[in-house]
């Protein structure tokens, strides 16, 4: 009774995240994911300190000296992921926060991907706190991660006061931030998004996910079902750059344009790294470049600003 009543649980929560989707955030298209699945906590693909994602393109990190472990994602009432067994469902489990009193939103978990080609951006998040971890969360996000010194900025908190049962060792699903306003977050190859540790919006220091607990640096958060959403970016008349042919042979790839531009060839892998870029004058390039058995990202870009990106996989 109580694995279908769990399954139950799993189903509303399948229903209200494509409600989420189709009306909430305007029919918005998955970009990335990360589900942080596997076959066992040590086999997890990319490792606590960078996994793989589960959809599209990105790179996860730590942040601010936190360190990693993977955790059940179904216990304490389990995330949104419908996969209702662990394993494969597994959480991020992050620790290692600041002591008391210092380093507020430094610490956390980031994620590194291009929203080329998309618009009106979202990012959705599951999110379980242990008894010690903090109560408050805010989540940033950067409009470039490969500058010198990434700024992040707030974008929204998420806090709870902290009560004696159901709020520590507890699951928050679905946390959402409506970045649709973030004109700079859209079709950018460098966006960031990070959820960090904070200070009580009251207190002005850390406290406990639960009230009867004390906060410490060692208490968890662990995410699941990390996402970034997305528009394509339409306009008035069709596209003519997805007319691009793409090729990949012998080390070299080949691109063939409908007519002459000005722009750039950006070229990135599946963590979002940029692994090649120049600049185009005309309707064809033709780069040596020596690739992994994997799938990249190629994007062409207009002065102008029109773009077109295709995902091409390499054997």
């Amino acid at each position: 009774m109580e694995k279908q009543f769990t399954l139950l649980k799993k189903m509303i929560l399948i229903i209200c995240i494509g409600i989420f989707i189709s009306t909430g955030l305007n029919a918005q298209d998955l970009i990335t994911r990360w589900n942080f699945n596997g076959p066992a906590a040590d086999q997890i693909p990319g490792g606590a300190e960078s996994p793989s994602t589960q959809n599209g393109i990105g790179f996860a990190a730590l942040a601010g000296g936190t360190t990693a472990t993977f955790a059940s994602g179904v216990a304490s009432g389990g995330s949104s992921d419908p996969e209702t067994n662990s394993p494969p469902n597994f959480g991020w489990n992050s620790s290692t926060y600041p002591a008391q009193g210092t380093l507020p939103k430094t610490a956390g978990v980031q994620f590194h991907v291009s929203t080329l080609g998309y618009e009106h951006i979202s990012f959705v998040f599951d999110q379980r706190l242990s008894n010690t971890a903090s109560n408050t969360w805010m989540m940033q996000y950067c409009t470039d991660v490969n500058a010198s010194t990434p700024e992040w900025i707030d974008a929204q908190l998420f806090t709870v006061v902290p009560q004696p049962t159901g709020t520590g060792d507890t699951w928050f699903n679905l946390r959402a931030v409506d970045l649709t306003a973030i004109s700079a977050l859209n079709n950018n190859s460098n966006a960031g998004f990070r959820v960090v540790s904070d200070f009580d919006p009251t207190a002005g220091a850390y406290l406990a996910a639960r009230s009867t607990s004390t906060y410490g640096p060692a208490g968890t958060s662990r995410f699941d079902m990390v996402s970034i959403f997305g528009s394509l970016i339409t306009a008035t008349t069709e596209n003519y750059l997805a007319q691009t042919k793409f090729k990949y042979l012998d080390q070299l790839l080949t691109v063939q344009l409908p007519h002459s531009i000005s722009g750039e060839l950006i070229v990135s892998d599946i963590q979002g790294r940029i692994l090649h870029n120049q600049q185009i004058e005309g309707n064809q390039a033709a780069v040596s470049l020596q690739l992994p058995s994997t799938m990249i990202l190629i994007t062409i870009r207009e002065n102008s600003g029109n773009s077109f990106s295709k995902k091409l996989i390499i054997n």
